[in-house]
């Protein structure tokens, strides 16, 4: 589908009167987009929001604010509702405002630099996420979120209501492809979600998980997610054969080195219970001053020797340890790496099951609404419906055309038709996702008049 381009984070403040349905609905959105409603709340950021920020300080000694160049960038919320900055590394956007976030990185820079008040950031939204428009529209579809955007206009981005044409079929290829890659890609996300726990888990094989019990063509996906966790095991195995044949070699050393020590140190008794001797026989005047002074060179080179062999004794038990805290970190990373991986997969199931079910619900209307009928008089009286996610649940509720679109909004638009006409099509495939202790279980409601 095509996908229209707003990137501007201007309020909007005045509001029209709701147009008539007609020829005069474009004219209408057009008058609605140069005046549009203002944004009723403060906007919480979300997966998909692109951010830019900038950094500043101010430098007492000249006077002038200088940019943190190497901070001022675009970033974009994550699956996870994070976003990855340079020195601060990942931090909670979703949720929060944008002036908010902003007051965050500040005071994460702050635990970095240690200057209270020396810079600030800011947080400017460059391109919201995007809103969904269905149901008797020119081109139903994704498109970018605005502030102040209500239904009518996002009918209008849509291009309008639905003019009968050649594309509707090529539409319904589209939308059912859609639904297909998002089918697979779910597949693919829920197989890594169970790889990645059993990575967790340290097992050797993947279970199926629950939402695919039913699913024939997984063959190939589990098998190559079986191949990814196969060869991870394999080389952090590697790894930590080699580290404990490392420290094994060490530790043969220091047992070599504990030998060569006791023998010196055997040497050094004996050398100097004879140095002991001739000194004896010196001071009697039965033995020359040169042999005395050999022997003391003797022992001073042994117990040198010694000194060597304890240094070099110290040095392998610290290179033992080294091995050890190695294998542990090694370990350790591992897990943490397939944490960060399952919070991310977690989070792209949700978002792949919204998708899923939008395309879905595309496809039905795409392939069965008679989106030409007309009532008795020839007129066309719209309805339009708001599905909105609250406290993790799909909710669906009528609204008019002045009411304001949130991000990550569907809006649906029906043309409601006289008796006797072919019945409108069902609001359906409204997806909500269930929690339970980390699996998700989509359902999918049929909700609406049949």
């Amino acid at each position: 589908m095509p996908m229209e381009t707003w990137t501007t984070a201007s309020t909007w403040s005045h509001r029209v009167a709701p147009p008539r349905i007609g020829a005069s609905l474009a004219a209408l959105c057009v008058l609605q987009l140069l005046a549009a409603p203002a944004f009723s709340a403060e906007y919480l950021l979300g997966p998909q929001d692109k951010l830019r920020l900038k950094v500043v300080e101010w430098r007492a000694g000249k006077a002038e604010y200088y940019e943190w160049t190497p901070l001022g960038a675009e970033y974009t919320v994550n699956p996870a509702g994070r976003v990855s900055l340079p020195m601060i590394g990942e931090i909670a956007a979703e949720g929060r405002t944008s002036d908010q976030l902003a007051r965050a990185i500040t005071a994460e820079l702050y635990k970095r630099t240690g200057f209270m008040g020396a810079q600030e950031a800011a947080v400017e939204i460059v391109q919201y996420r995007p809103f969904y428009v269905l149901g008797d529209v020119e081109r139903p579809g994704e498109f970018s979120f605005r502030p102040g955007l209500s239904v009518l206009q996002a009918v209008g981005v849509a291009g309008g209501l639905h003019r009968p044409s050649e594309a509707g079929m090529r539409e319904q290829i589209n939308a059912a492809g859609n639904v297909e890659a998002a089918r697979l890609e779910l597949w693919r996300t829920y197989i890594r979600r169970a790889r990645l726990e059993a990575e967790l888990a340290e097992q050797n094989t993947i279970t199926l998980p629950p939402e695919l019990a039913n699913e024939k063509d997984i063959g190939s996906l589990l098998a190559e997610e079986a191949t990814i966790l196969i060869t991870r095991r394999d080389a952090q195995q590697s790894q930590l054969a080699a580290l404990s044949e490392l420290r094994s070699l060490y530790e043969k050393e220091i047992t070599s080195l504990q030998s060569k020590l006791a023998t010196q140190e055997k040497q050094v008794a004996l050398a100097q219970r004879e140095l002991s001797t001739v000194g004896a026989l010196v001071d009697k005047g039965l033995a020359v001053t040169s042999r005395q002074f050999a022997l003391e060179r003797t022992t001073a080179d042994i117990q040198s020797g010694m000194l060597d062999v304890q240094t070099a004794l110290v040095r392998a038990q610290q290179e033992v340890r080294k091995t050890e805290r190695d294998a542990t970190d090694l370990v350790k990373d591992g897990k943490a790496k397939a944490s960060s991986e399952l919070r991310e997969a977690k989070a792209s199931i949700e978002q792949l099951i919204n998708r899923m079910s939008t395309s879905e619900t595309l496809v039905a209307e795409t392939a069965t609404s008679p989106r030409t009928a007309q009532n008795e008089g020839g007129g066309k009286s719209l309805s339009y419906w708001i599905q909105r996610r609250k406290d993790g649940a799909m909710a669906t509720f009528p609204a008019d055309d002045g009411a304001l679109v949130e991000p990550g909004d569907v809006v649906r638009v029906e043309v409601n038709r006289a008796p006797g006409a072919a019945a409108s099509v069902s609001r359906k495939g409204v997806a909500t996702t269930a929690f339970n202790a980390g699996n998700y279980a989509t359902i999918v409601s049929q909700s609406g008049e049949q």
